[in-house]
């Protein structure tokens, strides 16, 4: 099994409708924050370096969300980030969102694309080696066929 990257947040007001509860656009929002963490963090190459210094992005293509509980103001969820598929320029990644009593809110997995922003349109361009071997520490282990 790959690396796991973990960061917990609380749910603030700003992020739940006037009931107290999550509002589901603000928890897609947690998703990109723990993707942005992953890569200043264990990947070094924070979202101002991969865009202004690289001149590159990894602009999220398609992303599938499963919300399987609410969340409500102040709760501290915990985010698990592991890379389900990495490919020459896209990764799929899974992010679980989970209660402080481990059980799953969210599931998520988007598709990111690393992307060459200095062409018009962008287009996909390969991983550079160094963020691919980094990336790579992260993939989950294959799934057993039933």
């Amino acid at each position: 099994m790959g690396a796991v990257f973990t960061v917990t947040r609380n749910l603030r007001f700003a992020d739940c409708d006037p009931a107290g509860i999550a509002f589901y656009p603000r928890l897609l929002e947690h998703v990109n924050n723990v993707v942005e963490d992953w890569f200043a963090g264990p990947l070094d190459c924070s979202f101002h370096e991969l865009h202004f210094v690289r001149e590159r992005g990894v602009p999220t293509v398609e992303i599938q969300v499963k919300f399987l509980r609410p969340g409500a103001l102040g709760d501290a969820i915990d985010w698990r980030l592991t890379v389900k598929t990495l490919s020459r320029a896209s990764m799929t990644l899974s992010i679980i969102g989970a209660h402080e009593n481990g059980k799953d809110m969210l599931r998520a997995e988007p598709t990111l694309v690393h992307s060459n922003f200095t062409l018009d349109p962008p287009r996909a361009e390969s991983f550079p080696d160094d963020l691919r071997e980094k990336i790579a520490a992260f993939r989950a282990a294959p799934s057993a066929s039933p």
